[in-house]
């Protein structure tokens, strides 16, 4: 077995045990049973359990921007395009990754670690950026500051998507997020 396809079995048992038993409730143990790879094996592909849960945050990110930007027709609109990110961010705001990731990022104290997460949403943001950037430029958005558009707009979301988490009503949130894009879009167009 390969070493990356080796670390990828370690990370997805990982997965399942964090999904099954929550990432607090996940120990390296569990892991090690799990997925047949000795401890020593885990620590030869990953640092600690924040790393290895890191690492599947980040690949899951990686997968979802992919997933979003392989949506994008040529022919989209900016418009139809943060639309599609909207759409985008409503499939996947429910899946046990995003629970998990909540349920770290409450437990986490250290800030590198704080800023490691931050930095995953920097793909997300370089996207969402170009997009902005190129409708600012074509003159079908405002001549506006394209890196604070584009922050408003990725911080919008990620506000409103809170909610979810403190109403657990998928139903406001998405009437939420409808309104907030309409409101966006009206600023900028």
């Amino acid at each position: 077995m390969s070493k990356e396809s080796k670390k990828d079995l370690i990370a997805n048992t990982a997965l399942t045990c964090f999904i099954s038993s929550g990432y607090g409730g996940t120990s390296v143990d569990e892991i090690v049973r799990t997925s047949g790879v000795s401890k020593g094996g885990i620590y030869w592909h990953f640092k600690s359990k924040e790393d290895i849960f890191l690492y599947l945050v980040e690949r899951w990110i990686n997968d979802g921007i992919n997933e979003y930007i392989s949506s994008l027709m040529p022919s989209d609109s900016a418009a139809e395009k943060l639309t599609k990110y909207i759409e985008h961010y409503l499939n996947n705001i429910d899946t046990p990754v995003t629970a998990l990731i909540l349920e770290f990022v409450l437990q986490a104290k250290d800030l590198e670690i704080m800023e490691k997460l931050h930095n995953f949403s920097s793909k997300s943001l370089s996207v969402l950026g170009e997009i902005i950037e190129t409708a600012i430029k074509k003159g079908e958005f405002c001549p506006l500051e394209p890196t604070t558009t584009t922050q408003v707009f990725f911080y919008m979301i990620d506000g409103i998507g809170h909610q979810l988490l403190i109403h657990k009503d998928k139903k406001l949130l998405e009437k939420t997020l409808r309104s907030g894009l309409a409101i966006f879009l009206k600023g900028v167009l």
